[in-house]
């Protein structure tokens, strides 16, 4: 019987990623309200699942849940594609060259060893509260993984193939649209799946110090009034939209380079 269990759920099918979620959602609640019931009984430190998910309810009903996800998703919606095409464009750049990559690599690497997000209070300065300080914030913060992966997947593409095209006197063009450029498109979409997560991130800190709306907003709010259901409310929405952008673009993955599954 374990041995069945154990076999369905290594399984490939919708069904077993639904049993997987479930199990792993589920065990999370169970060990989650074990928690609250004997360890963490302080209501400031910690609240059942029921009383966050009724503050979740309260805040659909009040429409401010719908307020806050109109100002995130935006933001991080405008900012997070432009991230991708500016990361891949800067990748590609450097592995195009050597010398271009030995002198851009170290500044770039510097730049991404400097924490963005204690600049958050710098950024909102120069571009006041809203949308702009909430984009450049994210654009910085989401670039850098996927330059890096770009970068990497060109760089280790088949040399074997890349010759054989020459050999068919193939262009430059024609060997990064049908060779190198295809190859490196997984390490492409894990990149982007890194930066989808420091984007959230991003978003958030830019909405701690200068929104009046948005998810981190409504965190910095609740946690001023120590409102630690609705925290915790808003908490597990930003952790679904990690867990849905994840899945996307591993589904994306599969299908721009489907010889990676098989």
């Amino acid at each position: 019987m374990l041995h069945k269990l154990n076999r369905f759920l290594n399984g490939e099918t919708y069904f077993a990623s639904v049993a997987r979620f479930v199990l792993s959602f589920g065990s999370l609640l169970i060990i989650w309200q074990i928690l609250t019931a004997t360890v963490v009984t302080n209501r400031l430190l910690l609240v059942p699942p029921f009383e966050v998910f009724r503050a979740f309810m309260d805040e659909i009903a009040s429409g401010e849940m719908w307020n806050n996800a109109q100002a995130t998703v935006f933001a991080v919606g405008t900012s997070f594609p432009v991230a991708v095409l500016v990361g891949v464009l800067m990748g590609v750049v450097l592995a195009s060259s050597r010398a271009i990559s030995l002198m851009g690599g170290p500044m770039l690497s510097a730049l991404n060893s400097v924490p963005i997000i204690a600049l958050a209070p710098l950024f909102i300065a120069w571009l006041g509260l809203g949308f702009a300080s909430k984009f450049v914030l994210v654009l910085l913060v989401a670039v850098f993984p996927v330059v890096v992966t770009t970068e990497a997947g060109l760089r280790a593409a088949d040399k074997n193939l890349i010759e054989t095209a020459r050999s068919f006197n193939a262009t430059r063009l024609q060997i990064f649209t049908t060779v190198t450029f295809p190859y490196a498109l997984p390490f492409i979409v894990s990149g982007v799946r890194v930066a989808w997560a420091r984007a959230l991130v991003g978003i958030v800190v830019a909405e701690f110090f200068g929104s009046f709306a948005g998810f981190g907003f409504a965190v910095m709010a609740a946690s001023q009034t120590f409102d630690t259901a609705t925290l915790l409310a808003y908490v597990i929405v930003l952790g679904g939209m990690g867990l849905i952008g994840s899945v996307i673009f591993q589904s994306l993955e599969e299908r721009l380079a489907p010889w990676r599954k098989a």
